[in-house]
């Protein structure tokens, strides 16, 4: 993969044959991926409501399904998850507009294998965020315009669930809201320092907190955005920037991420 490798994906395979989909499920696992594979549309459904998943391999209708998989809203509900399709022998590739159905990437059947494995990294070569707000209607926005800028956003509302989705995937960069309820904020940033010192911290402060920014930044934060009118270009442009020093020195940013 170019630059880092993107350890800890999420993989959802749905296929109406996971026997036939058990060899490309052990070449990603050997690759440092969590793959998941199910049959049933209903099933997949239940697991995305539950987990957070960075990829959904699909076909577009699933053998004996009720219908074809409303691509539209499944973007909706999880934003931030990339959608490959793929294609049967002899399907029609004109199924639909991937701009319009907001589909990622579309493969055939029968898999170059080398092809697809190259596609899902390319997709999870994209900068991935953590949004820490306890603020439902900020965070979904904020969520929502990141990932129309090619940004993968998952959402933490609290300390423990941020601890947790810290733990559990690998971010570029975590958004925290310096009012987060109940808990200091600095020590959330400590925290995730600790646990996951490659991952850049990006504050996102309002002007009567302004002096708390020396303490943060002496904390580990890499930099601190003002809100409520928070710039999303500048921020996007932050991202790409940890993004691109972590393809730089990849070695670098592996041995800063290991547990001390």
């Amino acid at each position: 993969m170019r630059g880092g490798r993107v350890k800890n994906a999420n993989i959802l395979i749905v296929d109406g044959r996971i026997d036939l989909m058990e060899p490309l499920k052990e070449i990603f696992e050997r690759k440092g991926y969590n793959v998941t594979m199910v049959e049933e549309e209903d099933r997949a459904i239940r697991l995305l409501k539950r987990k957070n998943f960075d990829v959904l391999l699909t076909p577009r209708q699933i053998p004996g399904q009720r219908g074809a998989w409303d691509f539209e809203a499944i973007k909706r509900l999880y934003p931030s998850m990339a959608v490959v399709i793929v294609n049967s022998a002899g399907e029609k590739k004109e199924m639909f507009e991937m701009g319009e159905a907001k589909i990622e990437a579309v493969v055939d059947k029968p898999f170059n294998v080398q092809k697809l494995v190259d596609t899902i990294e390319f997709i999870l070569e994209v900068p991935s965020v953590l949004i820490v707000n306890h603020r439902i209607r900020d965070w979904e926005a904020l969520r929502d315009m990141l990932a129309e800028r090619r940004c993968r956003a998952l959402v933490a509302e609290n300390r423990d669930e941020t601890i947790d989705m810290v733990r559990e995937n690998n971010f570029d960069v975590v958004l925290l809201d310096v009012r987060v309820p109940e808990v200091r904020s600095i020590e959330i940033l400590e925290t995730i320092k600790k646990i996951k010192p490659g991952i850049e911290v990006i504050m996102m402060i309002d002007y009567s907190s302004v002096s708390l920014v020396g303490d943060l930044l002496r904390g580990g934060a890499y930099t601190c955005l003002y809100k409520p009118f928070l710039d999303i270009e500048k921020l996007v442009k932050v991202v790409q920037e940890v993004k691109s020093q972590k393809r730089t020195y990849p070695a670098l940013t592996e041995m800063e991420s290991l547990p001390r």
